[in-house]
């Protein structure tokens, strides 16, 4: 979001309403419905989805890392995201997102998350 639409510190400014889970937000009406914060760019639902989500720590997160990849065995998409603590516990539930490539109808995203300490 940041990159592609000039959103700033969005991992403490976009925020959804969930426990510690993810979804896919697949359009711009379902962005507008579920998710808050300053930022709300007009995203392009044809080309991207947005994966979003929460996660419990223990500390604040000082960087949050993302890798996306699609397994060729499986042909399932994998969304990877690291958070690195910070020396502070100001944020026990971190937000994540990240954008993907437009996923088929029925297709998910596996979603990993992993707390590295420093």
């Amino acid at each position: 979001m940041e990159k592609e639409y000039g959103c700033t510190n969005t991992p403490r400014q976009l925020s959804i309403n969930l426990p510690q889970t993810y979804t896919v937000v697949r359009s711009q009406a379902e962005f507008d419905q579920q998710v808050a914060g300053d930022c709300h760019p007009q995203v392009d639902f044809t080309k991207y989805d947005l994966v979003i989500g929460n996660a419990g720590s223990s500390s604040g997160s000082s960087t949050i890392t993302y890798a996306y990849q699609r397994e060729c065995e499986t042909g399932k998409s994998i969304l990877k995201v690291v958070f690195k603590a910070g020396m502070t516990n100001d944020a026990p539930i971190l937000t994540y997102h990240a954008l993907v490539p437009k996923l088929a109808p029925q297709e998910t995203v596996l979603v990993e998350v992993e707390m590295k300490a420093n």
